[in-house]
């Protein structure tokens, strides 16, 4: 019979990951037993185990993020090469662009923000070092759209869209490849974009239509998608054996979206050195390996 995870050891890490997602929020544990699933003596159990090493911190109200992971977070950037290289790349593409800049490793289920440079727009909500979110829709399908059986797995993450928000998806996915990289744009963009089609030309009206054809099929929290203040290009960053390890995007404005074919344009080519600094066969776009 082959061995399966202690079920304390899930909780433990169900825990910490839930409040990695939330740095500074405090949670009453009845209120964090009941978001994980957990029975409230199971969950008090394990935040008392935690305490004492400071993993968690227990103040007026309940439990949050403690300080006793930065020395566990920082040992693993030490022992993460391609954390000091992604850094390096957002320096240089913020420089290059003069916008926001982010970095983020693939690990696991989760997409983990190890870089953030530049400017923060006013009224948006930006990611933070060291913060991290779902790999499931709407994010990282620059990730998942090079493998299709990554693919249906992060697919699989968002059990409520349905058959049709999954078609959709895959979809979105095949522009992508198309493209190199993926989009997410915010209704004020998204209109501008829309408006500026007829005075560009050929090739960047294709460009365009195809940002705007994926843009609309990676949409899935419409409520989201109308809190947007600011738009978000994304590209794969490959290892060695061909698998996606890193993304790198581009953050900007509603007011620069004619900047759009210049931004993806060094985007990707920043994608592609990186990628090619990691020994990736073939950094260039391609297909979907077969599952």
């Amino acid at each position: 019979m082959a061995l399966q995870p202690a079920p304390s050891a899930l909780r433990t890490v169900e825990i910490v990951r839930f409040l990695a997602e939330r740095p500074g929020e405090v949670f009453a544990v009845a209120d964090l037993a009941r978001r994980l699933g957990q029975s409230r003596a199971t969950c008090q159990a394990v935040l008392l185990a935690l305490e004492p090493s400071g993993w968690v911190r227990r103040g007026e109200g309940g439990y949050a993020l403690g300080p006793g992971l930065i020395a566990v977070g920082a040992a693993a950037q030490r022992g993460a090469p391609l954390v000091a290289l992604l850094r390096d790349a957002t320096r240089a593409l913020n420089g290059q662009t003069g916008r926001e800049i982010l970095g983020y490793l693939v690990s696991g289920d989760q997409l983990i923000n190890v870089s953030r440079v530049g400017p923060v727009f006013p009224m948006s909500i930006t990611s933070v070092e060291g913060q991290s979110f779902p790999f499931a829709p709407p994010n990282g399908l620059a990730c998942a759209a090079w493998d299709e059986t990554e693919l249906e797995a992060w697919i699989a993450r968002a059990p409520s869209i349905g058959s049709r928000g999954r078609a959709r998806l895959r979809q979105a996915a095949a522009i992508v490849r198309t493209l190199g990289y993926s989009v997410m744009l915010d209704p004020v963009t998204r209109r501008e974009f829309s408006f500026a089609v007829d005075g560009l030309s050929d090739g960047l009206r294709q460009l365009v239509a195809s940002a705007l054809a994926h843009d609309d099929l990676v949409r899935v929290d419409l409520e989201e998608v109308r809190a947007m203040r600011v738009s978000l290009l994304s590209a794969p960053v490959f290892n060695a054996d061909g698998k996606v390890v890193a993304l790198i995007g581009v953050i900007f404005g509603p007011e620069e979206y004619t900047r759009v074919p210049e931004m993806a344009e060094a985007l990707l080519s920043s994608g592609r050195q990186l990628s090619t600094s990691l020994g990736a066969p073939d950094p260039a776009l391609g297909e979907a390996r077969p599952a």
